[in-house]
């Protein structure tokens, strides 16, 4: 098995190798943006990623801790599906969730399965994921995020 410093290292690497990867990328209204740590720029919504020794995620999560403001934003999500399933495909839709933390939220997520973190011959199909889905869920947001702006406040 790996130590923890060995995990450490990994991810790091691998997210820093994926940081470079997408910086010819910029988003959808044209401005130079860090991938890895999407600005959402609404209070609670945040794009996560995540990758293992069998999965790579990319997720959407909705982390206020007011359980009925949170629903309200799954809510608008769910009013908006068929636009973001035109625009980013099929997502996984969970509305009652934990994050890494054990906190409840919300989730949008889509899945690659068999990849590996810790195998480098698999970082480039991984890549290839988290770009085309965070590609796709760019489009959508920067349509979108007035809607949830405006939920915010």
């Amino acid at each position: 098995m790996y130590s923890k410093h060995q995990i450490k290292e990994t991810k790091q690497l691998f997210y820093t190798s994926f940081g470079k990867y997408m910086g010819k990328h910029r988003s959808t209204h044209g401005k130079k943006i860090k991938w890895i740590n999407y600005p959402t720029k609404v209070k609670h919504i945040y794009v996560r990623l995540f990758a293992d020794h069998k999965i790579a995620k990319v997720m959407i999560e909705l982390q206020h801790k007011d359980e009925e403001i949170r629903s309200l934003f799954f809510e608008q999500f769910m009013q908006l599906k068929t636009a973001f399933e035109n625009m980013a495909g099929k997502w996984n839709w969970n509305e009652n969730s934990t994050n890494d933390i054990e906190l409840p939220c919300s989730r949008i997520e889509i899945t690659k399965e068999n990849v590996n973190i810790f195998d480098k011959s698999t970082w480039a199909s991984v890549f290839k994921f988290y770009e085309e889905n965070l590609i796709k869920f760019d489009s959508f947001w920067v349509e979108f995020k007035d809607v949830f702006k405006q939920l915010e406040d």
